[in-house]
């Protein structure tokens, strides 16, 4: 028998350019959520000349978020900016909270869940707002964004079965609820980047997977039909058009080096108002991570998958963030990290 452990969601909820964005933060059950405190600081934006930036370590790009130790000043008032603009020799960087001047709203309702709830209402605003767009594109350019620190053969990296789940098993079920509340019942899905798990929810059809090493992909029960492809060598996906009802990527995302190629191909096998959801995770392989990756915020990255799905034509784009429940006692990382692995999720749907 699972013990349930009384716990509070709240979920701070608001809108961009972008599209729609929901911050879920798991509470203890006796936790006051009136004592949320919504204070966003004051509105702080300052002009600084471009060489005041360390651009030997980043680009400066617009919109984009960096820590203040990559700035020369020693006055820096907030821990993070944001790149409002950069015109000539100069730019504006915006140390304000990412919420200034947003419309957001704060529900809280209680539940009962299988892991404990550890989350403090100071962590609520934490992240809020990073990945929210700007009204002009966030440049998300980068001279080396999808090179990779190994360029050797991805069929060499993945000849070898690693069986291994990329966050923890707190996280893990919680993409599987995701996917239960935003995957069409009873739909065709294509797993795609797919391993040993989908996590996928009982209420799909088996589903088609499509990933790199056979092995893995034969012990994942929930693939009806298993295809070993090479995205970055061969974006095209082998299917018709409007072969699925859905389309997911799990925790694998940050491995593509020709992204666009790939969405442009999942949208041409959706069919009309099929959904393509892209679940992130912490965890990744560094070696064959692309760049861009290691140099964004983990909200950023959300913010930047929701770009490339707009730019391909999906639309009602969403992000959802979900933390504050207790790592297992048996993940490797239990000692070092209370808190379990964070999800992070983008998704829209192909018109």
């Amino acid at each position: 028998m699972k013990l349930l452990h009384p716990a509070l969601k709240v979920r701070l909820l608001y809108m961009s350019p972008l599209g729609h964005h929901q911050l879920a933060l798991w509470l203890p059950g006796d936790t006051a959520a009136g004592e949320a405190q919504i204070d966003l600081g004051e509105r702080i934006e300052r002009e600084l000349p471009v060489d005041a930036f360390r651009s030997e370590i980043a680009p400066l790009r617009v919109g984009r978020f960096y820590p203040k130790q990559l700035l020369t000043i020693a006055d820096a008032p907030a821990p993070m900016f944001r790149v409002l603009r950069v015109e000539g020799d100069r730019f504006t960087a915006d140390f304000s909270h990412p919420l200034q001047s947003r419309v957001f709203k704060v529900e809280s309702s209680p539940s009962d869940m299988s892991a404990e709830p550890v989350g403090k209402l100071d962590q609520l605003l934490q992240w809020a707002g990073m990945e929210a767009s700007l009204d002009a594109p966030t440049d998300f350019s980068a001279p080396d964004a999808f090179a990779r620190d190994d360029e050797t053969p991805d069929t060499e990296f993945y000849d070898q079965p690693r069986k291994l789940i990329h966050v923890d098993a707190v996280c893990a079920r919680r993409i599987q609820a995701l996917y239960r509340t935003v995957l069409p019942p009873k739909a065709r899905v294509l797993d795609l980047m797919a391993s040993w798990r989908s996590h996928l929810p009982d209420t799909v059809t088996p589903a088609v997977g499509l990933g790199m090493n056979a092995e893995e992909m034969a012990d994942n029960p929930q693939l009806a039909e298993r295809i070993v492809h090479d995205l970055n060598a061969e974006p095209r996906l082998p299917f018709a058009d409007a072969s699925f009802d859905a389309a997911v990527c799990t925790v694998s995302f940050e491995y593509l080096t020709r992204p666009q190629a790939v969405i442009a191909e999942v949208r041409r096998v959706l069919k009309p108002g099929g959904v393509f959801v892209v679940t992130l995770s912490h965890r990744y392989f560094p070696p064959k991570v692309i760049h861009l990756w290691t140099q964004l915020h983990p909200m950023e990255r959300m913010a930047w998958v929701g770009n490339l799905l707009a730019g391909a034509g999906f639309d009602r784009i969403k992000t959802y963030v979900e933390h504050g429940l207790k790592r297992p006692k048996d993940d490797r990382y239990a000692d070092r990290l209370p808190e379990s692995d964070p999800l992070f999720a983008t998704w829209g749907v192909a018109p």
